[in-house]
């Protein structure tokens, strides 16, 4: 996998993986070669970077009994050890700092009729292990909350921050800084592997990383490289498809997050057990969806569709979730518009993209239209483990966002109230409000600069035309030949004349005492047309020289 590279500019760059710890082949005892199997896994077993790591050794047997005994020793000395029926391992943290240096660990276990299973492993405590693991900073947690906003908004039990995760995920991000990976188009190096030798190294993989903090579970990672702030890096990663898996996915129980330079990087740590589900998104009856996604992902979603360039439409997901014995397969998909026209949309599913599993992302070909419902429609056929299968139909609409980035900012003002009231199947109606003394115009109770204040000439207020389009929803051209504003949302296109006492909707023209005009070298429309013209509700409250706009 490679990362995109553009010269000059920042970029952000996205790469995804995930790993797991696997017990080792199965071991056989001689004495009892054909009546019993094993496999384990002792951890850590490599250096690790903190005094007192969790020892835990990892122990899966075809036989239905439980063990009689066990125990475990550090260095010949016997030590605490617990057994968690559920995941088959046996833990122990050590109650004092370990000193610098190599220890071997063993592990003994006896079943009824057998003699003891004895399994050893060695680790090493390097020399600047740490006593105590540093707690999360404010971007660590602005970041994590933000993370989090996205499990609210999608009904996902919310994860917790883990430390040994948070100590992973920085040395990782320090790692990549002092390299420089990926900073160049030239280079081919991975924003998730490290290289012996090279500063800051700890370990070549997420899992030998985790490890070398004390995490011994199943691990995945998300990288980013990106100017912008961890929180921002959050959402550019949950708008990539790949790397937004890991943030839907049921079984994440725990995350940790590091940023170092233009380096984040995220730690995502799975529960023991295994909850199968099919998550969609975007959410059902969100109205707040993003129209675009410019791409600069590794591996590129477009890398399978020669034809295809970028911008294209938000991304639409389904993961089926689970422990990987059931499959899940993409029949057929279908997005429409508000006026039940097909979108064409470009399909990746594990038939033709070997970066999925269980997956699958439906592209539309073009940006989606600012303001607007979709209707999704996904046929599915899942397999079971037993062999049987069934088909599942998955539908579900969302609405578009008028504004680039208002529904980003309003989830995270407050997750739980955007979801109880901007993901709704009832009527949904937006409400824009521009203070004529003001600098700034609101779209939903969010702020965004005004590119040219209102003004008021001749009794007549007047307000931006590309103000008011940024806060419908729609697009302006300038058409220098008619003198005219070219205002289009949706299928509706509205042409203000400036040099006219007149417009055209949709090619019907209008008189009118009040046309849009130029003021200095702006397009201005006067308050008292906009009803008409933009099919906008609009109310003036004088008190507060305030004109709003319903719609």
């Amino acid at each position: 996998m490679h990362v995109i590279t553009k010269p000059v500019s920042k970029y952000a760059a996205l790469l995804a993986m995930a790993l797991l710890i696997w017990c080792a082949g199965l071991a056989l005892p001689a004495q009892h070669a054909l009546a019993f199997k094993y496999g384990y896994q002792g951890t850590p077993s490599d250096t690790i970077g903190v005094t007192r790591p969790t020892l835990t050794f990892y122990f899966k047997t075809d036989s239905n009994d439980l063990p009689v005994a066990y125990a475990m020793f550090l260095n010949g000395q016997s030590v605490p050890v617990t057994y968690d029926k559920e995941q088959g391992a046996f833990h122990y943290t050590p109650e004092q700092d370990l000193t610098p240096g190599d220890y071997t660990a063993r592990m003994s276990i006896t079943f009824k009729g057998y003699q003891p299973i004895e399994e050893s492993w060695t680790f090493t405590v390097a020399q600047d292990a740490l006593k105590e693991l540093p707690a999360a900073g404010p971007d660590q947690l602005d970041a994590f909350a933000a993370l989090n906003d996205y499990r609210v908004l999608y009904g996902l039990p919310q994860v917790k921050l883990n430390t040994r995760l948070n100590a992973s995920a920085t040395a990782h991000a320090t790692y990549l800084n002092a390299n420089e990976v990926k900073q160049t188009s030239d280079s081919k190096e991975s924003l998730h592997t490290e290289e012996k030798g090279k500063p800051k190294f700890i370990g070549a993989l997420p899992l030998d990383r985790a490890a070398y903090f004390g995490y011994t579970s199943k691990v995945g990672e998300d990288a980013a490289y990106s100017s912008g702030t961890t929180k921002e890096a959050i959402d550019l990663l949950f708008d990539a498809p790949y790397h937004r898996n890991p943030f839907l996915d049921p079984n994440v129980s725990e995350i940790g997050i590091g940023k170092v330079g233009d380096y984040t990087i995220i730690e995502f740590g799975y529960a023991s057990t295994t909850t199968t589900q099919l998550v969609v998104s975007p959410a059902p009856g969100d109205r707040y969806v993003p129209t675009t996604f410019e791409g600069n992902e590794d591996p590129d979603p477009l890398r399978i569709h020669t034809d295809a360039a970028y911008p294209v439409g938000n991304p639409i997901m389904a993961q089926y979730y689970g422990a990987g014995e059931d499959q899940a397969k993409l029949v057929s998909a279908e997005l429409t518009d508000g006026s039940k026209q097909k979108v064409d949309v470009l399909v990746n599913t594990p038939d033709n993209d070997d970066k999925l599993d269980n997956a699958f992302i439906i592209m539309p070909r073009k940006p989606l239209e600012a303001n607007t419902t979709y209707r999704v429609k996904l046929n599915l056929q899942i397999t079971k483990s037993d062999g049987t299968s069934s088909n599942e139909t998955k539908e579900w609409d969302f609405t578009t966002e008028p504004t680039p980035g208002i529904g980003k900012t309003k989830l995270h003002q407050d997750a739980a109230k955007y979801k109880r009231s901007s993901v709704t199947v009832a009527p949904f109606q937006r409400v824009a409000t521009f203070g004529l003394d003001d600098t700034s115009y609101q779209v939903d109770g969010i702020g965004f600069p005004m590119k040219r204040q209102p003004a008021i000439d001749e009794g007549f207020s007047y307000l931006y035309i590309r103000d008011l389009a940024s806060a419908l929803g729609a697009s302006v051209d300038w058409d220098n030949t008619r003198r005219a504003a070219i205002y289009t949302k949706g299928s509706q296109k509205v042409t203000l004349f400036t040099d006219q006492s007149a417009y055209e909707v949709n090619g019907v023209r209008k008189e009118t005492d009040t046309p849009a005009r130029l003021i200095g070298e702006n397009t201005m429309v006067p308050v008292r047309l906009l009803a008409e013209v933009l099919g906008a509700k609009v109310d003036y409250d004088d008190a507060t020289r305030t004109v709003k706009l319903t719609y």
